[in-house]
């Protein structure tokens, strides 16, 4: 075998390796080699410095030599959800002891999440500190925290790395830095119970199957979930359609209302970020995939100082091809959520978030939004995701990421689509095509 040949025999072994690698969920992985991932080159998540909405903040803080405000009631969220420009009517209430503060939260002391298009803020009453979730175009979630407590004044927000990686960089989350909503059984206290019929957490399963260990606040007429619920000890979940805990609008005879900011933990919220956690993990695994395979490559071509052992003006392999490809069909069932579950029944929300969310994003001339809600027979009215607007998008290296846009325009422009996207009709189809060529300038090119 010549030298050339053996070179390109390693460089295809290699890419080989690494499609296996990226197509093949590896069963025996461990937290500790699912970090390796992004610990490595290029990603270098613990020692590369963020761009995240917290970090920017925190630039700007030091530059104009300000700090944080802090009340009485709510410490420094008050001041956090404004500086950040989170909605106060995106307030979700889990109840599940499933996070840092575990040994503060309860049924009747809920931890409040609330949350943008970029960043989630957690606030337990009575809490030592704040918790932080920021999204980086490029690193993925970040996390940070902020001391509370009439002793903790200094305002001082921190980076967290290791200790939030261990659940939050797991098989949870795609073996990314992400975000986990979790559906779990609990008692009245709010720890974890294990009945014998149990529903795994699939956050693209039916309502039937969600916010166990969250209180809910909304309608939904005659469908189901598992929010509100609390088991006593030895309890078999009944099936859910079953349970009156459903279609409800006042949490006020679980826990005291006036602790938190509103009195709402919102289903169409709650909808929304669901949504939103599983697009953003799966923006980054996207993303670092991407990076790692190029990096890759790059290694094996550079692997001998003999030019001719790499392919003529950096040209894409057969394999690159199929990887980017690969790649870029799993960004495009996420943007075009194949995966949702239809509603049989209308829902609505009882806090403001349902007008508000829809005023956030860009329009088209004809005043259409892929942030527009259906609520009758799904959540969103143009099933694409408003998420293609995102940095986190925008930060998808070319090839995969220009794939993704002329695929959508294939899919959104067919009058017969493969049979995953023919539940969108032609007239949604071209509706999103229309709004996406007023309104996101890449996809006209």
């Amino acid at each position: 075998m010549t030298e050339s040949a053996s070179i390109q025999w390693v460089r295809h072994l290699a890419v080989q390796t690494l499609v296996a690698a990226m197509l093949i969920p590896c069963l025996i992985s461990t937290p500790a080699s699912a970090q390796l991932s992004y610990e490595r080159e290029p990603i270098e998540y613990s020692t590369t410095a963020s761009n995240d909405p917290v970090a920017r903040l925190l630039t700007r803080l030091s530059v104009e030599k300000q700090s944080l405000s802090n009340d009485e009631k709510y410490g420094y969220l008050s001041a956090l959800l404004r500086e950040l420009d989170v909605p106060v009517n995106s307030q979700t209430l889990v109840f599940s002891k499933t996070s840092l503060q575990r040994h503060l939260i309860s049924p009747s002391n809920a931890r409040a999440i609330y949350f943008n298009d970029e960043t989630y803020i957690a606030w337990v009453p009575g809490g030592e500190v704040i918790e932080i979730a920021s999204t980086d175009p490029m690193l993925g979630t970040v996390f940070y925290t902020i001391a509370q407590g009439p002793t903790n004044t200094t305002g001082k927000l921190v980076r967290h790395n290791d200790r939030c990686l261990f659940c939050h960089g797991s098989t949870d989350t795609g073996r990314v830095p992400g975000l986990i909503m979790q559906s779990v059984y609990t008692n009245a206290d709010g720890d974890r119970v294990f009945p014998s019929r149990s529903i795994p957490t699939d956050p693209r399963g039916p309502l039937s199957g969600r916010w166990a260990g969250w209180y809910v606040t909304g309608t939904h007429g005659s469908q189901s979930h598992l929010g509100n619920l609390m088991l006593s000890s030895g309890d078999e979940v009944q099936p859910a359609e079953t349970l009156t805990t459903g279609n409800i609008t006042d949490l006020s005879p679980w826990l005291d209302v006036s602790k938190y900011m509103i009195p709402d933990s919102d289903l169409i919220a709650l909808m929304v970020l669901q949504h939103q956690v599983s697009m953003h993990n799966r923006l980054t695994e996207i993303n670092h995939k991407t990076r790692l395979y190029q990096s890759e490559v790059k290694a094996v071509h550079n692997a001998n100082d003999n030019p001719l052992s790499r392919p003529p003006d950096d040209r894409e392999s057969d394999e690159d091809a199929f990887v980017f490809s690969q790649l870029a069909e799993r960004l495009m069932d996420g943007l075009l959520m194949v995966d949702e579950p239809l509603l049989s029944d209308q829902i609505s929300g009882t806090s403001s978030f349902t007008e508000s969310f829809q005023t956030r994003g860009p329009a088209d001339p004809q005043g259409r939004s892929l942030r527009q809600f259906d609520l009758r027979t799904r959540l969103f009215k143009y099933r694409c995701s408003y998420l293609i607007y995102s940095d986190s998008f925008d930060a998808i290296p070319d090839p995969v990421r220009t794939r993704a846009l002329t695929r959508l325009r294939t899919i959104l422009s067919e009058d017969s689509p493969e049979p995953k996207y023919s539940s969108m009709s032609k007239e949604e189809r071209t509706s999103i095509l229309q709004i996406l060529d007023a309104t996101k300038p890449e996809f006209r090119l």
